[in-house]
């Protein structure tokens, strides 16, 4: 008898070859079993965009909708005439649906495919799904931006819980230990996945939903290639995401509307920056303390000024002018399209010559600048860098955006 298919674990070589050539004799197969087609609808971006906890935390609003949706993946399939009641695939349940998907065929004209997929309203089956859906669009305006993924596979291959005996849900066959003639359960024998993106809402009425799909690489404004492979040079901008050699600072905090994370456009829940980045060489990996002649301590949070100041301004609640003048070895920032970029004060400026010589002037300030070696992530980093999401390491190492592994081909053009 097979056995169940569940837990679904990383497959082996010989596996996957047994499925493959299973997989292949079926489609030469001038019978072959019913293509079975399912969708996976993810809105985890728009959840997170809207600070919703869960898809599933929504799912109270209807006590009748199932809570099956704690990945934030609505499940479907359109198989209403050959399984008339939700499908197990890969150990997800996919409920049915009316839902038509048409254009996913290939061009040899070189376009890319942009599929139309439509949801409608009219069936029972499936309603609680949809009505799950429709909240969500009604709440969030949309689902621009979600993912949709199509599976297929042959009803042979469906998972051996399809088939076990249930008075509720049983489908193919009332006997638990008997399988349907011809039926093979295999949760790793299915056509390429086809992964697509909700570009637009094409049309909408009381009964049906619409919309438009695009591949990921048809989407507008993207270019590729995303990175170019260098081995001995980092990519990344310094002190911007990617590098995220920048602390933050407590009004920043208290404000949440701290620059680096806006660029990246994540929060301070998301991501945890360093506690100090103050700046450290130039881009020759000079040390600047030790350039400048400044004790190592010079660097401490102490010299921190953070935005630099020029002009005086009086204070009326003490009657005075509040100038502004650093001491040698303090250090400032300017900020340019949310990107701070530090500078040094290599002598003592007093008001009068700070005003009239502000940053980056050679003369009065030294620039931290990265050198974009590994040698210069050492200099910030240290051996041992790790930055953080929430409570968990992401990136354990230093966060060097080139490739030291990748080298030339030797004859390679």
């Amino acid at each position: 008898m097979p056995q169940d298919c569940t837990p679904y674990k990383k497959i082996t070589a010989a596996q996957a070859r047994s499925s493959i050539k299973s997989l292949q004799f079926e489609l030469s197969n001038l019978t072959p079993s019913s293509l079975v087609t399912l969708f996976e609808i993810d809105i985890s971006n728009i959840i997170k965009a809207n600070d919703a906890v869960s898809l599933a935390s929504e799912a109270i609003i209807d006590s009748n909708i199932p809570g099956f949706v704690k990945d934030n993946t609505l499940r479907f399939h359109n198989n209403i005439k050959v399984f008339n009641s939700e499908i197990q695939w890969q150990g997800k349940i996919y409920y049915p649906a009316p839902i038509d998907a048409t254009g996913f065929e290939n061009s040899s004209k070189g376009t890319l495919p942009t599929p139309i997929l439509s949801i409608s309203s009219q069936s029972k089956e499936g309603m609680e799904q949809l009505s799950l859906l429709k909240y969500q669009l009604l709440k969030f305006g949309d689902i621009i931006g979600a993912k949709v993924t199509r599976h297929r596979t042959f009803a042979k291959y469906l998972d051996w819980n399809n088939f076990k005996f249930n008075p509720d849900t049983a489908k193919l066959s009332p006997n638990a230990q008997e399988l349907p003639q011809g039926y093979e359960p295999d949760p790793n024998a299915e056509l390429p996945l086809d992964i697509y993106y909700v570009e637009r809402k094409t049309a909408e009425n009381k009964s049906t939903i619409q919309y438009q799909l695009s591949s990921v690489l048809d989407l507008e404004g993207t270019k590729i290639p995303r990175r170019i492979i260098i081995a001995d040079k980092c990519n990344w901008q310094y002190r911007g995401p990617g590098c995220w050699y920048q602390h933050a600072y407590d009004n920043e905090k208290e404000n949440n509307e701290i620059p680096i994370l806006q660029k990246a456009d994540l929060t301070k829940k998301d991501f945890d920056l360093p506690a100090r980045a103050p700046a450290v060489a130039s881009d020759k990996d000079e040390k600047i303390y030790t350039a400048l002649d400044i004790p190592l301590e010079a660097g401490g949070d102490n010299h921190d000024k953070g935005p630099w100041k020029s002009k005086a301004v009086y204070q009326y609640d003490d009657d005075h002018i509040l100038t502004y003048s650093y001491n040698k070895g303090d250090y400032v920032y300017i900020e340019k399209d949310k990107i701070k970029y530090y500078y040094v004060a290599k002598e003592n400026l007093p008001q009068d010559i700070n005003e009239k010589n502000p940053p980056p002037n050679p003369t009065y300030w030294m620039a931290d600048q990265c050198s974009k070696s590994l040698n210069g992530c050492r200099l910030r980093w240290g051996a041992d860098a790790t930055v953080s999401k929430g409570s968990c390491p992401i990136s354990t190492g230093l966060p060097f955006g080139g490739f030291p592994a990748a080298r030339k081909v030797a004859g390679g053009r």
